[in-house]
């Protein structure tokens, strides 16, 4: 019998960037110790209110095996302590300024998402000379 998941990762399908994420995660997790699940999930709307869909629409969402809730980057911080290739760096959120540096980046990539056009074309790879270049179209 297996055992269950210890973390349910909650995902947009109509989201690239999403999609994409939870994609990552599955192939780091090679021991099943994250169930990902889709928001659109028939079973998922049954089993939690609309306030909590919502919230998890909004930002990364885990929920542990006791059933509490984790976003954001608080949300990132339980998927280091249980993807076995990023436990090891789990420490680092004790160091003083981690926290606030990945929160300025999980807020950017946040807002990135928000966005109804990303910067360059679905399928593309970033690259600094791309984004200079598309710098000097705008003006």
């Amino acid at each position: 019998m297996s055992q269950p998941a210890r973390l349910n990762l909650l995902y947009d399908p109509a989201c690239p960037l999403c999609m994409q994420f939870q994609q990552t995660i599955g192939d780091w997790d090679e021991q099943g110790l994250i169930a990902r699940i889709a928001l659109d999930d028939p079973d998922l709307v049954e089993r939690l209110t609309s306030e909590q869909l919502e919230a998890a629409q909004a930002e990364l969402t885990v929920i542990d095996r006791l059933g509490n809730h984790h976003h954001g980057i608080e949300a990132l911080r339980r998927l280091t302590e249980v993807l076995p290739g990023l436990r090891r760096l789990s420490w680092a959120y004790r160091l003083p300024g981690v926290t606030p540096a990945i929160r300025s980046v999980y807020r950017a990539i946040a807002s990135r998402r928000k966005k109804a056009r990303p910067c360059l074309k679905c399928g593309q790879k970033w690259m600094p000379s791309m984004k200079w270049s598309r710098r000097g179209r705008r003006s």
